[in-house]
């Protein structure tokens, strides 16, 4: 059997930007392909159609291995990996996970819940869900992107997103404005006037690495 192929966008030395884990030192992983698309989608912020590189284990690691050194210095222990995309659970599997562990990455997926995720791959779990109805309820965080006014999507208001968390088992909830240059950029005011009325456990995540200009 011949060894499997990654496709990947890109991967890249920053700081996390959103939710829990912001500010924290990490490598981003970045996976070609959805299973969802532009038209499901059609803010979305990031390009994952076509893979740059399409790797097997060894050199995926030894692309991580060399991001991690050219942007920290070292592959250093504790080092978070983001495996993102696209959607990462459509190639992210249990040889990789296991070879990013052994060199002292913690892992965090984001996912956009649409089919399940094996939760015993990553350290953490976040949860994008971009239809109202998704595969994946429980998770350490769950991350709504609020289209409020500004744009199509699920979560027009807060009845609709109370609607999308009934029945989650998430550690933390996040209401995320969304950011449609077209139209302003992020719609922070309704965000924040919709988090006030939802009250605990939602908190507003803030894109930070747009804030600071990085990637």
């Amino acid at each position: 059997m011949a060894a499997r192929k990654y496709g990947i966008r890109e991967v890249f030395a920053t700081l996390q930007g959103e939710g829990a884990q912001a500010g924290t030192p990490a490598v981003f992983l970045r996976f070609a392909g959805c299973n969802l698309g532009y038209d499901v989608c059609p803010w979305c912020d990031t390009d994952w159609v076509k893979a740059v590189y399409t790797l097997d284990l060894d050199d995926t690691l030894d692309l991580v291995r060399r991001t991690a050194e050219a942007g920290f210095g070292a592959q250093k222990p504790g080092l978070l990996l983001v495996a993102t995309g696209g959607e990462p659970s459509l190639q992210f599997d249990r040889p990789l996970s296991d070879a990013l562990r052994a060199r002292g990455y913690r892992i965090t997926m984001e996912s956009n819940g649409s089919r399940p995720v094996d939760r015993s791959l990553v350290d953490w779990l976040t949860i994008s869900p971009k239809q109202a109805e998704f595969a994946q309820k429980e998770g350490d965080e769950l991350k709504l992107l609020f289209t409020g006014s500004s744009a199509p999507g699920i979560t027009p208001d807060v009845r609709s997103v109370r609607r999308i968390a009934e029945g989650t088992r998430f550690g933390q909830y996040f209401l995320q404005p969304v950011d449609v240059p077209i139209l302003g950029g992020p719609n922070y005011g309704e965000t924040i006037a919709a988090v006030m009325e939802l009250g605990p456990p939602w908190r507003m995540s803030v894109q930070t690495h747009k804030v600071a200009g990085i990637p």
